[in-house]
């Protein structure tokens, strides 16, 4: 997680980079830049308090742990980043080609420049040294140094040619690029904090592995809950032969929960249920059609 610490640092840097060249400058698209760069303060910031909450233990009170507290900062992120899209880079664009006056120098050039060179490094930090790109707060991470980017490039690009109508064409560039990349990020913390499944090479992954025991007849029901990024509580009933000892059940679960827990690291926690046999008999079947309904991610 060394880009969420990293990010944070460096946007702490970019708020006063893009000060000095707004002061500097009479220009849409780097006011926008600054905007974007304080909201994107408050975002690593909320990013890296849901990032921190993952250390902490379960208690009595949250017993599965604080994993899901990191969809509720970064949703939170997203609507900072929504409301400086509607309040900031709009505003800004339709002010300038309102009045289309531009005054630019060396210096905001400079410190734009130097923003984006800034920006390049901490998303292809987050790009080539991490294992986990699919983790939701480093996704989160270059989202946004990816949105810093085209923003820094579209507010460098109306410095350089001293054109007001590319300046305020470009504070609606840094808009649409937040836009898009806020839509994609708060529709995943939304569908997680509802309580969507795990993938279905995992829940797959656990049918196959109850209906490997011969003493089990069938699997009725499985169901799966996110308890924090890539870990996911399992809910499994299988039907076993009403004559079965409570010494074979324990073995049977055991099995089962060693089995899938060495096969795949996303179960965190599984809970089997042991029914009599009911119809529909091979009720499996179905219930693995369901399964490969479910994304692969």
């Amino acid at each position: 997680m060394r880009p969420i610490y990293v990010g944070f640092a460096i946007n702490v840097l970019l708020v006063a980079l893009k000060y000095l060249a707004s002061a500097n400058a009479e220009s849409a698209s780097v006011n926008a830049a600054l905007l974007h760069s304080l909201a994107d303060l408050v975002f690593s910031g909320l990013i890296l308090a849901g990032v921190l909450a993952l250390r902490l233990r379960p208690s009595p009170r949250f017993p599965f742990g604080y994993g899901r507290a990191l969809y509720v900062t970064g949703f939170a992120a997203v609507v900072v980043a929504v409301l400086y899209l509607l309040v900031g880079a709009v505003e800004e664009g339709v002010r300038r080609l309102s009045e289309p006056v531009m005054e630019t120098s060396n210096l905001s050039l400079a410190l734009v420049a130097l923003s984006l060179s800034l920006n390049l490094l901490v998303l292809l930090d987050a790009l080539l040294g991490s294992g986990e790109r699919s983790h939701p707060a480093l996704l989160a991470a270059m989202a946004e140094n990816g949105a810093d980017v085209i923003g820094d490039s579209a507010a460098l690009l109306a410095l350089a040619l001293g054109d007001p109508l590319v300046d305020g064409y470009g504070a609606f560039v840094v808009a649409a690029v937040i836009a898009v990349s806020s839509a994609s990020l708060g529709y995943r913390y939304v569908v997680s904090l509802i309580g969507v499944s795990a993938p279905r090479d995992v829940v797959g992954r656990v049918v196959k592995v109850a209906l490997s025991d011969p003493r089990v007849v069938d699997v009725n029901e499985v169901k799966s809950l996110l308890l924090e990024p890539g870990k996911y509580f399992v809910f499994l009933q299988v039907e076993v032969d009403p004559e079965t000892r409570l010494r074979e059940l324990e073995e049977i679960r055991h099995y089962i929960e060693s089995t899938v827990k060495s096969s795949t690291e996303a179960v965190e926690r599984i809970f089997v249920e042991f029914v009599s046999p009911r119809e529909p008999k091979r009720s499996f079947i179905d219930l693995l059609k369901e399964v490969m309904k479910l994304p692969r991610f």
